[in-house]
């Protein structure tokens, strides 16, 4: 397992790009996005984030990996749209409370990036945005590629438990389950495994691996 402040070699450079790229075409048909999107409304807004991502980052060290995840479990469900952020209320349930989400961490950050934004520009950037910006920014730090990337994400007030129980994968699933969701949502086996490779950043927890069997297969 990769520690959290390794930097990648080229190759896993690449992967991680096609990573983003996976993460960013789930959904894209449905999104009206474009560059820039916040050059008159909030001209600083891309720089803010990668100021706080880099502050983050270098204050705390685990951040990188978290962002990443954030946008994976965000886009994989329904669109990007922020939903992973949205708290349990007494009409919904957050998608926090899935299985599916343990080890999620860190969200306290997105909060500081945000506030940051509000204090530039008020009722601006949507968090989706940030979830979207701090996980490029956050790859950049890994020492994966800058990517640009369009915005004008929307943020839901919906959580989507039921959604997440269903597309995210679980720890121990068949490679054909996976591959199925995966291409259920428009990605492919390339982007599926870059998907999955993303996740040697990081750490992983006792929980998933405990009942994992190994075979000579």
């Amino acid at each position: 397992m990769a520690s959290n402040n390794q930097h990648f070699v080229p190759s896993s450079s690449f992967m991680i790009s096609l990573l983003l790229v996976s993460l960013l075409h789930i959904h894209y048909a449905k999104s009206d996005l474009q560059l820039n999107y916040y050059s008159e409304s909030c001209p600083r807004a891309e720089e803010i984030i990668k100021e706080q991502v880099n502050k983050l980052y270098h204050k705390h060290g685990d951040t990188a990996d978290s962002w990443i995840r954030n946008l994976f479990h965000d886009c994989m469900v329904k669109s990007c749209d922020a939903s992973l952020l949205l708290d349990t209320t007494k009409e919904q349930k957050s998608e926090k409370t899935s299985q599916r989400s343990f080890g999620m961490r860190n969200f306290k950050y997105i909060e500081t990036i945000k506030k940051a934004l509000e204090n530039e520009c008020p009722n601006t950037v949507s968090c989706a945005d940030i979830v979207a910006l701090s996980a490029r920014d956050g790859i950049v730090m890994l020492g994966g590629p800058q990517i640009e990337m369009k915005t004008g994400r929307r943020d839901s007030k919906h959580s989507y438990l039921k959604e997440v129980e269903h597309f995210i994968p679980n720890h121990n699933d068949s490679m054909s389950l996976v591959l199925s969701r995966f291409k259920s949502v428009g990605v492919d086996a390339q982007g599926t495994v870059a998907l999955l490779g993303a996740h040697t950043v990081g750490r992983v927890h006792c929980v998933n691996i405990v009942h994992v069997h190994f075979t000579n297969n």
